[in-house]
């Protein structure tokens, strides 16, 4: 019997997060190494179109869970309606994006299973019939190699940017199916009266292909906003920094990036005055090219550079900024 690779599907104001795509990435590996299934499952009081994107990105099934009561998200409503699909189809693995959702919802379904939950992971090698989660404990200090030999099901999250999406298909031939589920009204303990947006929810680096952050090499707010301004409107790009930055009120906490920020995977990251510290290094390692400016050559920020240039960012930029205009201007 192949195994099946279920992915809980996150979703927001009628979107998938990429998270969940970055989920399906995982799953699809693992399931062409045993010659399994992928399943989405996706919770919601209406979910057959985004049921229907999710099969199109790579899923082989997946089932829209339906429920009134699933319009927004509660941790008893979902754990309902997942658990039982759990129990109805006999995944191998349940993968899920290492998010908020995840942390508060999963443990109450691997709970039921008697499960642990291997959470955050970055990465999975296949080891016979066993899959075998990479972890990196400690803010990255070391990497640790986590097995679940218990029985089926298995449980794990998988940390932003660790399982890029770029690869999926556009057209994929999965299926849609849609169980209309129960849930136990009197077992919801929490209510949601309002959802009200906290802070700026402008701000999604996850999503971006072009990033440029600064750093406290930059020297002062005036400077960030110069330097990383204007290299950001010229690429395009998104603005980040680093928790010094954010430490020091030049960024609202939404821009950092790192273990106690964002984890990204754009296409193009730029690193402004960032001297590469391992919590801002654990969420920039998913981006595919790297290029860091900074005056200091033994700037650990180099090791993980794609393309590193020492010098002074006041003069780098400025020169940068001039050839991208020229560039287009042609």
């Amino acid at each position: 019997m192949s195994k099946k690779i279920l992915v809980v599907v996150e979703h927001e104001e009628g979107k998938i997060r990429r998270g969940s795509l970055e989920a399906l990435a995982a799953a699809r590996q693992l399931a062409e190494a045993w010659g399994g299934q992928v399943i989405g499952a996706v919770a919601a009081d209406q979910a057959t179109s985004l049921a229907e994107e999710f099969a199109r990105r790579g899923a082989d099934q997946v089932v829209a869970l339906e429920h009134p009561a699933l319009a927004r998200y509660t941790p008893d409503g979902y754990r309902q309606a997942i658990a039982g699909l759990i129990e109805e189809i006999a995944p191998e693995w349940v993968l899920m994006a290492h998010t908020y959702l995840a942390q508060d919802m999963l443990p109450l379904v691997s709970a039921a299973s008697g499960a642990p939950v291997l959470s955050d992971c970055v990465g999975v090698e296949i080891d016979g019939e066993r899959a075998v989660f990479l972890r990196q404990p400690y803010d990255a200090k070391f990497v640790a190699r986590t097995v679940d030999n218990g029985p089926a099901p298995h449980f794990a999250t998988l940390q932003s940017g660790a399982f890029p999406a770029d690869d999926l298909p556009e057209n994929h031939g999965g299926t849609v199916s849609t169980h209309a589920v129960e849930i136990d009204a009197a077992a919801l303990r929490r209510e949601v009266l309002e959802v009200r947006e906290v802070g700026d929810r402008t701000v999604d680096l996850s999503a971006s292909e072009v990033v440029v952050a600064g750093g406290r090499g930059l020297g002062s707010k005036e400077k960030f906003d110069e330097l990383v301004g204007s290299l950001a409107q010229a690429l395009g790009a998104a603005i980040g920094a680093s928790r010094p930055v954010v430490d020091s009120e030049w960024l609202p906490h939404a821009h950092q990036i790192g273990s106690s920020g964002q984890a990204i995977t754009p296409k193009l990251y730029v690193a402004l005055g960032i001297s590469g510290a391992i919590q801002h290094v654990v969420g920039i390692r998913g981006a595919q090219c790297i290029v860091a400016i900074n005056r200091d050559k033994e700037a650990p920020i180099f090791n993980e550079a794609t393309y590193g240039i020492v010098g002074d960012v006041a003069e780098v930029v400025p020169a940068l900024v001039a050839a991208i205009e020229e560039a287009r201007a042609q």
